[in-house]
């Protein structure tokens, strides 16, 4: 392990795969099969470049305008998105997370979040990282130690890549049949539509091209009723995947737009949620967490290899 600006390093290494985690939001910095780049990596010495890796926490996403009604109450979150005005991606990414503990192929990080203005609740997580033979598999439960409900969400940001520098080179398979649209600049959630006929349509794999994306998808095809796949490769069929579990059923997709070129259109951010933007303030899917409750989501990261 080494200490850096993003915490302690972890690095793990089992059935051909090497994943380094930094202990800052739990993050995800880097996995490569067999050499080859699963995820867009960041260097752990510089700050995390836009959530990569991290877990989103007690809330994926936007809540608008930080604020949101629970049991009654009106609660106000402090804006961490001032551009637009949001409460973004929960309250523990910039949280160094405990090293709970460790093997050569697996890790537990481990925090309380603790009462705030806008969460007045008390939530421990539990992240367990695991490289098993198809991937890294993470393992995120969620158990409510305070006293009374808490609302809740999951989800994760981590950047999917295939060979080749650029998204717009790579071909996309998401089984989503539907998608929430978003209003103006400040990305305000809408709608949920059908994504037939639409360019936001990846149900049958196609080449991204240069189609912008940052929507929430659902709807999802659980393969057996029990995983969702989305796919990214290059032309060959060579690239990753993610699974993930009926727990999460939805899912973000950023085509990564920005004005810095390295991460321009670099990766591309697959998000399993369990609940949609804005569901602190549409209630949509939100997890009612019990004192003493527990919930539990879990998804894969893995290659996907050409012929």
């Amino acid at each position: 392990m080494r200490s850096t600006a993003n915490g302690q390093i972890v690095t793990l290494t089992a059935h051909g795969f090497r994943a380094e985690l930094a202990t800052v939001g739990a993050t995800l910095v880097s996995l490569e099969y067999q050499g080859r780049p699963l995820v867009r990596a960041f260097d752990p010495q510089q700050p995390r470049p836009v959530y990569s890796g991290a877990i989103l926490a007690p809330w994926p996403n936007r809540v608008t305008d930080g604020s949101y009604t629970w049991d009654s109450v009106p609660q106000q979150l402090p804006i961490t998105e001032p551009e637009r005005g949001h409460a973004l991606h929960g309250l523990v990414v910039d949280t160094d997370f405990t090293l709970a503990g460790r093997t050569e192929d697996s890790a537990q990080l481990r925090t309380t979040i603790t009462p705030s203005p806008g969460y007045p609740f008390e939530v421990e997580l539990v992240i367990s990282y695991q490289l098993e033979a198809g991937g890294l598999r993470t393992t995120a439960t969620a158990t409510n130690l305070g006293t009374e409900a808490a609302p809740f969400g999951w989800g994760s940001h981590a950047y999917l890549v295939a060979p080749g520098d650029k998204v717009d080179n790579w071909i996309l398979g998401l089984p989503a049949a539907q998608v929430q649209l978003t209003e103006g600049q400040r990305l305000l959630p809408k709608d949920v539509v059908a994504v037939a006929g639409t360019e936001l349509d990846f149900r049958e794999p196609k080449k991204l091209g240069t189609t912008f994306i940052d929507h929430a998808y659902t709807a999802l095809d659980f393969e057996g009723g029990k995983l969702a796949r989305a796919i990214l490769t290059d032309e060959q069929g060579t690239g990753s995947q993610m699974t993930w579990e009926q727990a999460c059923g939805w899912v973000q997709v950023h085509t990564a737009d920005q004005e810095d070129p390295a991460l321009d259109r670099t990766g591309l951010a697959i998000e399993p949620m369990t609940c949609p933007p804005g569901a602190f303030n549409s209630g949509e899917d939100v997890i009612r967490l019990e004192p003493a409750g527990t919930h539990q989501a879990s998804w894969l990261i893995g290659p996907v290899q050409g012929g």
